[in-house]
């Protein structure tokens, strides 16, 4: 694979983000086009700042539904992308628009998926009519499908209508098809006119879809010079009158062609007017970004969109630890499926690390893999060619030795809540790093004048807000230097920031300036932790480091309660975790028991050890809704009672122990990962105290 296309991935990638940010704030139904406007003009900038942006459904469906290719192949059906669906959704939680199931599809399509209805008839016009089955969702999800399929619009198009059709049907596959088609052409077409000519070729020539970029494309070469009398026109020949619903998919699909068209294919431009025409708002201009991310590459996404985003990207499924996504390095991973799928190899630069583990090497252009810098840092971070450790890029940070302050160079290891300015979808989070984890970053000085530089590696504490400070290491000039350590306890509490503080030795003269290089930051090996409940908070209505499904979580008395009326679950830790020692400190209460859960792929895959059934314990699998008891014993616990739970997978083998015996053991292969957590097989409440973790990747 050429180098040019995986750098096309990251910028479409990037330009969907840039897009979902800008429209996201004017979303809801209170900015009109006439109020926006009147209220914002001709907008030509981000017209909100956040501290992180929290999630969006317009890039949880692209990145999470992914894995029905990586979970199934590229064989995989319309019902496996229904089972993706209910394995990474927690249940009226995040990932996609929670508006009951007569106003939202989505909401509609995972009913039908609970009840057992599967896909496609769960998104079928014959179980939901055709105005639901017609809504904007077909194309809003679909983009990853188009990045990993470079110059092959047929099959882009094939496996977004495959996706899609867990909810939608009709006009909404067509849009499917035809946005994930439009992505893929992008890659080797030059013009908006020829991606318009691919991706029409995969749809029908009599649908409605076909006719509104047709007559977009016919109106904007009558009158190329005014995008609002063209957005007129398609609200006055396609507008809600005529295609009802919450969001219907042919105007906003006319809308997307409008903007590309009258944007000349300029990412910034075509995002601004997408926006500014109203409409689906982020999910207009996240389509079209993608669109031109990919044409025009990485020199083409302006820095105004680009900066603000550093990388970072945050989602709201089931999996606290995939919420957390870094887009030069998920960038990477969409390359290599393109490969696979196209049986090329990647190129020997592009370095990926072990599932489970980071890596920040910033070898795409421009990459920072989220790393911010202090607020009170009077320096400057950026990408740069030729001075790296490893490879051929590195970031390079600027310190002014005239204000010799300090400087705090740090990552996210989890998130919380302060962290961010709104609460879209409901996002959920466990650490990226965790005590027993090794840290590595890779330093290097250039200075104007002698003077130590002084690296101190530090973390704080999600709950606490502690910090703790590590030994410092002097950088010795122009000579790359390993600063590296082992993550320590944190007494129950998580890791927020991973951080150094790069100082100048304060005794020395000022000098002019000097620049510290950055390099091959890693997070590898075991972990080995605790989870304190008696210092979690409840956030995003959720506790604190758990995600639930079908269930209620609370604070009480220093313990995590857990209620369910019938299956339901809460997850925690590396969704990678492959041998694993899990304990925690169980009072059952109502109901007939409580398991901890191992080696959890979602919500529809792991092991379930524990009390289950009056006088029992059991050792269970749960697979797509099936229950597999795998061992089962008689063990006379009661309501009310205390019992340390200990559940150990080590290769295939499942062990249970009650109190410090071994009750159960058990061997099973279909899950070799996985990530920790409790569970109900029924309703009930019961009652946590302490969790132990340990695990390798």
């Amino acid at each position: 694979m050429r180098d040019e296309t995986i750098e096309k991935i990251y910028a479409g990638f990037l330009g969907m983000d840039a897009g979902m940010r800008l429209g996201a704030p004017v979303e809801s139904p209170y900015w009109t086009y006439d109020r926006l406007k009147e209220y914002f003009g001709d907008i030509r900038d981000y017209v909100r700042e956040y501290r992180h942006y929290a999630a969006d459904d317009d890039v949880n469906g692209p990145v999470i539904f992914l894995r029905s290719l990586t979970d199934c192949g590229p064989d995989f059906t319309a019902e496996d992308a229904g089972e993706t669906w209910l394995n990474y959704t927690r249940k009226g939680r995040g990932m996609f628009w929670w508006g009951g199931e007569d106003m939202s599809t989505e909401h509609r399509a995972y009913m039908n998926l609970k009840r057992g209805i599967k896909a496609p008839e769960s998104g079928s016009i014959a179980q939901n009519g055709r105005v639901a089955a017609e809504q904007i969702g077909g194309q809003i999800f679909i983009d990853t499908w188009g990045f990993i399929n470079p110059g092959d619009p047929e099959r882009a198009a094939e496996f977004a209508r495959r996706a899609a059709s867990v909810s939608h049907d009709g006009e909404g596959l067509h849009g499917a098809a035809f946005m994930a088609a439009a992505i893929a052409a992008a890659f080797t077409c030059s013009t908006v006119d020829e991606i318009l000519d691919t991706a029409l070729t995969v749809i029908p020539a009599d649908c409605d879809y076909r006719r509104v970029v047709d007559g977009v494309r016919a109106f904007h070469a009558a009158h190329p010079e005014d995008f609002r009398a063209c957005r007129d026109y398609v609200d006055r020949e396609w507008g809600a009158d005529k295609y009802p619903g919450y969001c219907h998919i042919v105007p906003n699909g006319g809308i997307c062609a409008l903007a590309l068209l009258y944007g000349g294919g300029e990412l910034g431009r075509c995002i601004e007017i997408a926006v500014m025409c109203g409409f689906d708002t982020d999910c207009n201009a996240s389509s079209v970004g993608s669109i031109t991310g990919v044409l025009h590459g990485l020199e083409g996404v302006p820095r105004r969109y680009r900066a603000p985003i550093n990388d970072g990207v945050v989602l709201s499924s089931a999996s606290g630890y995939l919420n957390m996504l870094d887009s030069a390095a998920f960038a990477k991973e969409l390359a290599a499926l393109a490969c696979s799928l196209r049986g090329e190899e990647l190129p020997g630069w592009v370095r990926r690390a072990r599932p489970g583990e980071m890596l920040m090497d910033f070898e795409l252009p421009g990459s920072t893999h989220s790393l911010e810098l202090s607020d009170h840092a009077a320096h400057e971070l950026r990408n740069v060619e030729g001075k790296a450790h490893t490879g051929r890029r590195c970031l390079e940070m600027m310190i002014d030795g005239k204000v010799p302050t300090p400087a705090d160079l740090f990552f996210k290891g989890c998130y919380v809540r302060s962290d961010f300015s709104d609460e879209r979808y409901s996002p959920v989070f466990s650490p990226r790093v965790c005590p027993g984890q090794r840290i590595s970053c890779w330093m290097r000085s250039e200075q104007t004048a002698e003077a130590a530089i002084t690296v101190t590696p530090y973390l704080t504490t999600a709950m606490g807000g502690q910090r703790m400070e590590l030994p410092p290491v002097v950088l010795p000039e122009g000579e790359w230097t390993e600063i590296a350590f082992a993550v320590p306890e944190l007494t129950g509490d998580q890791v927020h920031d991973v951080g150094w503080t790069i100082a100048i030795d304060p005794a020395v003269k000022p000098w002019t300036y000097g620049k510290v290089y950055i390099d091959d930051i890693t997070v590898s090996g075991p972990m080995d932790y605790t989870i304190d409940p008696a210092i979690q908070r409840v956030e995003f209505e959720q506790v604190t480091p758990f995600s639930f499904n079908d269930a209620d979580g609370a604070l009480e008395d220093g313990m995590l309660v857990l209620r369910t009326e019938g299956e339901g679950q809460a997850f925690t830790g590396n969704y990678y975790m492959r041998d694993q020692v899990v304990k925690g400190w169980l009072t059952p209460g109502s109901g007939t028991g409580a398991m901890l859960l191992l080696r959890g792929q979602g919500c529809r895959r792991f092991y379930a050890l524990g009390l289950d059934g009056p006088g029992r314990a059991v050792i269970a699998r749960y697979d797509s809704g099936v229950w597999t008891e795998l061992a089962s014993a008689g063990f006379p616990w009661e309501k009310d009672e205390e019992y340390i739970l200990k559940a150990e997978a080590v290769g295939e083998r499942l062990t249970l122990s009650v109190d410090g015996q071994i009750l159960l053991t058990a061997e099973d292969s279909r899950f070799a990962y996985g990530m920790a957590g409790i569970c109900h097989q029924s309703a009930g409440e019961s009652r946590w105290g302490m969790f132990h973790i340990a695990g390798t990747v």
